[in-house]
């Protein structure tokens, strides 16, 4: 499964519940109207998103999907900017 990582940038941890063992801890960059998160992928899984193109989404919060986009840091950079501030680029850590 993708892992949610650290990036620079990021304003806000969002802890994951007591006890669970396969949910970490989110590191997010807010501005107030967009969260932002970050996602490394598997070799494995990188394979297979490059074999077919595909990213699936799930949103683990009950019977609906909230608005969300996914795409590479400098598109969704584009896209938050119009909603308020963006993070500050830097090396991944």
């Amino acid at each position: 499964m993708a892992e949610a990582v650290h990036f620079p940038g990021c304003n806000r941890m969002l802890g994951a519940p007591e006890g669970s063992e396969n949910i970490s801890d989110l590191y997010t960059f807010n501005n107030g109207c967009c969260s932002v998160s970050c996602w490394q992928l598997s070799e494995d899984e990188l394979a297979e998103v490059m074999r077919t193109g595909r990213v699936f989404l799930s949103i683990l919060s009950g019977p609906t999907q909230h608005p969300c986009f996914v795409g590479s840091e400098e598109t969704v950079r584009s896209v938050v900017v119009d909603f308020g501030g963006v993070w500050n680029k830097g090396a991944a850590t």
